[in-house]
């Protein structure tokens, strides 16, 4: 799991994608192969569900080689026979994906029939990793990327609603105005934000403004 200060202005971020990976894993079985994997910060709680876990990334990431366990370029054919993985998944990884399309058509040869993939991306976010960022997606984009390359079973779900990702980019933006001992002024302002913010999606939900989507899809079988 992501590790994660309460004094961050971005903890709400890494708890909510914890929280995805908790609550999809049950879906994941047998081989997984984990994309654009960085550091595979979510590798041990995959095995607790799933036989094995395999990652892979480019060898110009910017997170370093210690969650990898086969350099690709995950945009090309991957080093992996055709129908051998259970499941894929990958966290935040196709907004950095110049050729989105190509990495949906191996996730679907890598897969058997029937495989599953569980994938989670960026809506409303600042740019990041720059220059290797290139993409929003909305729900409909994810919807036509996956069902052109023979997907079905397609469940695309907001992670957030309008309140969490109006705080978490409020407080991306103030991040600047915080330095030095300026910072510690910020630190309860973060908090209190990324803490209420949840509440009040609750009751004023608008899932057409997201941070981030969850991506739920089948391999045809």
């Amino acid at each position: 799991m992501v590790n994660y200060s309460l004094s961050q202005p971005n903890w709400l971020i890494h708890k909510i994608n914890n929280e995805v990976v908790m609550r999809y894993r049950h879906l994941l079985k047998g081989l997984v192969v984990d994309l654009g994997c960085g550091t595979a910060p979510y590798k041990e709680e995959i095995l607790e569900v799933a036989d094995s876990c395999i990652g892979l990334d480019w060898p110009q990431t910017l997170h370093g080689n210690r969650g990898i366990d086969v350099f690709a370029d995950i945009q090309q054919r991957l080093p992996l026979r055709d129908a051998t993985a259970d499941a894929v998944v990958s966290f935040q990884v196709m907004e950095h994906l110049s050729e989105p399309g190509n990495f949906i058509v191996e996730c679907n040869r890598i897969l058997k029939p029937g495989g599953r993939i569980v994938i989670t991306v960026p809506f409303m976010w600042y740019v990041h990793e720059a220059p290797h960022d290139y993409f929003r997606f909305t729900r409909y984009g994810l919807e036509h990327l996956l069902e052109k390359r023979g997907f079905e079973d397609i469940e695309i779900r907001e992670t957030t609603g309008f309140w969490q990702m109006w705080v978490l980019k409020f407080n991306y933006h103030t991040i600047k105005f915080a330095r030095g001992p300026l910072k510690f002024a910020w630190i309860p302002i973060w908090w209190l934000g990324q803490a209420v913010s949840p509440l009040m999606d609750k009751v004023d939900r608008h899932p057409e403004e997201t941070a981030s989507y969850v991506v739920l899809a089948r391999k045809v079988s």
